[in-house]
């Protein structure tokens, strides 16, 4: 049996993420998100591997060689000319046990159905019914979903399935680009579920709620020319983010700032605090709005400090949901 460490020992990325001419592909995942998502799939010698998502075709060799060579990986792309660039390659490299296919990832592939392990690189708006019909009673699925109704909501979840429904289990943080019914002419971040944005140069996104009734020119305004200061704790916006996205209080907002980056915290019509999720700087108007977010920080120290280890996710119709855990490890 092949391990993952061994996989990436084995499988040469820079023949799979570089065209002829040299240059990369854009469809490129990190390595450690590949690692990630693929430690929580858990394929074994000898299974049936669904992926959505051919990219590159770096992460099916991987999953090929975690399948070995009496197992099967099937790779689906919108894209016909990543499949086809696939398909040519793996015939070179003399790998026989992956065949890829063209379709919209939302409906798998029914014809090798079903699956030991479905695993996907690309985010889907919803939880696609195609998924849950092909995969095998006790097989699993691994794909990012949007958990929230604002843009940069994005975690990684794996789901089961138990009596012929999806349970879902760990979740880990990950975002991948949407998913698209047929081939994008430009590829969309997190930006796409955004309720306000602007391009250009130094394109910029606020996501909120509230946001949903109007635009607001000067609330924006205030947003870009806000010089950031420091914030009030320690902590940065990843550290909180979990549970933030666990328990989903009124006015959380996330933001991509041109030039000081991605941000998570309050905000309302009058005006925010949001702190960066990886530096420590803050965007406040004022002290009622940072407030806000210092007794979300104080509940967060209250709740024994939550990562994603404390976060339980749901299926809930066709959408994925998260919230808290108890400290006894149950859903609150």
């Amino acid at each position: 049996m092949t391990t993952i460490a061994e996989a990436f020992e084995r499988v040469n990325r820079e023949k799979f993420v570089r065209k002829e001419d040299g240059s990369l592909i854009p469809q490129i995942s990190s390595d450690d998100a590949i690692r990630a998502s693929l430690e929580l799939l858990d394929v074994q010698n000898g299974q049936r591997v669904l992926e959505i998502g051919t990219g590159s075709g770096y992460s099916t060799a991987l999953l090929a060689s975690l399948a070995g060579s009496n197992g099967r990986v099937v790779s689906v792309d919108v894209e016909p000319e990543l499949t086809a660039r696939a398909r040519q390659m793996f015939k070179k490299q003399n790998i026989h046990h992956v065949q890829f296919e063209t379709q919209d990832g939302r409906k798998g592939w029914e014809a090798d159905a079903p699956y030991d392990r479905i695993v996907a690189w690309t985010t889907p708006d919803q939880l696609p019914e195609a998924w849950k019909h092909q995969l095998k009673e006790g097989g699993w699925i691994v794909s990012p979903f949007q958990v929230l109704p604002i843009a940069d909501t994005n975690v990684v979840v794996r789901l089961i399935k138990v009596n012929g429904e999806l349970k879902a289990d760990d979740v880990i943080p990950g975002s991948f680009i949407a998913m698209t019914e047929k081939t994008p002419e430009k590829f969309f971040g997190a930006s796409i579920h955004a309720h306000w944005a602007g391009e250009g140069e130094n394109p910029w996104w606020v996501s909120s709620s509230w946001m949903k009734k109007s635009f607001d020119s000067n609330w924006v305004n205030r947003f870009l020319h806000l010089n950031p200061a420091t914030p009030p704790f320690p902590e940065v916006g990843d550290d909180l983010r979990a549970y933030l996205l666990a328990i989903s209080p009124d006015g959380l907002t996330t933001a991509n700032h041109p030039e000081h980056g991605s941000f998570i915290g309050y905000s309302s019509q009058a005006g925010f605090a949001l702190i960066s999720l990886s530096h420590h700087r803050l965007l406040a108007t004022d002290q009622r709005h940072t407030n806000v977010l210092i007794s979300w920080r104080e509940s967060w120290q209250r709740q024994k400090r939550p990562s994603y280890s404390r976060i339980q996710a749901h299926v809930i119709g066709n959408q994925v949901r998260v919230e808290l855990k108890n400290s006894d490890g149950k859903s609150s």
